[in-house]
């Protein structure tokens, strides 16, 4: 009987945490909009997701295509780069980030909105070093991690805005699927250098 107990308690904690960790394999597509200063071409950023494995591709007319591949659970991270030189996958630290996108407060609030079909829940968000406070919308059955930015949130960001050197941008959810996105899109590409950033900086410049 003592066994069975044990047994029921060490189930309920596994399924507990389970729930808890919020895990997402899937596809998230965001539309971006500049709104200061305002630009009237909308970029897109598109966001695979395998357990701990995460691919970031960001299209706009500013900047073109961007692509990062993420191992959240080991912090690790490349960008992955296409020069005249040859082709890159730069190592960096997504972490950085904390000093500037990660760099705020926020609390919650009544009210809710669909996005891309969802029942998102609403959050008031102060960002440092910007004077409006922000209305976010975030969803609490998927971890904030699988965002690209906004990790302390309840939930995945669905909806908000970020201030960067740039201007301020608003990014929403536009669709969200379930599925399992093959292993290989998480994989550095054989024809990439893997190489620091400084490594980087060296290869690009030499004549």
């Amino acid at each position: 009987m003592k066994n069975l107990v044990l047994l029921t308690f060490l189930l309920f904690n596994f399924v507990a945490v389970s729930q808890k960790t919020r895990v997402f394999n899937g596809e998230l597509l965001y539309e971006i909009e500049r709104v200061s200063p305002k630009d009237s071409l909308p970029g897109k950023m598109l966001i695979y997701a395998k357990d701990s494995l995460q691919r970031i591709v960001n299209f706009s007319s500013a900047i073109g295509k961007q692509e990062m591949i993420k191992h959240l659970r080991l912090n690790r991270s490349y960008v992955l780069v296409t020069t005249t030189k040859g082709d890159f996958a730069i190592k960096t630290d997504h972490n950085l980030n904390k000093d500037t996108l990660e760099a705020y407060t926020f609390k919650k609030k009544f009210g809710k909105k669909r996005i891309a079909g969802i029942k998102a829940k609403r959050a008031s968000v102060t960002i440092r070093g910007v004077e409006n406070k922000f209305t976010f919308y975030y969803y609490p059955k998927i971890d904030a991690k699988y965002g690209a930015s906004y990790h302390k949130l309840p939930g995945l960001a669905l909806e908000y805005y970020a201030a960067t050197e740039n201007g301020l941008f608003k990014y929403t959810l536009i669709s969200l699927q379930n599925s399992q996105p093959p292993l290989g899109l998480f994989m550095i590409p054989e024809n990439y250098k893997k190489v620091s950033l400084e490594e980087f900086m060296k290869e690009v410049s030499a004549q």
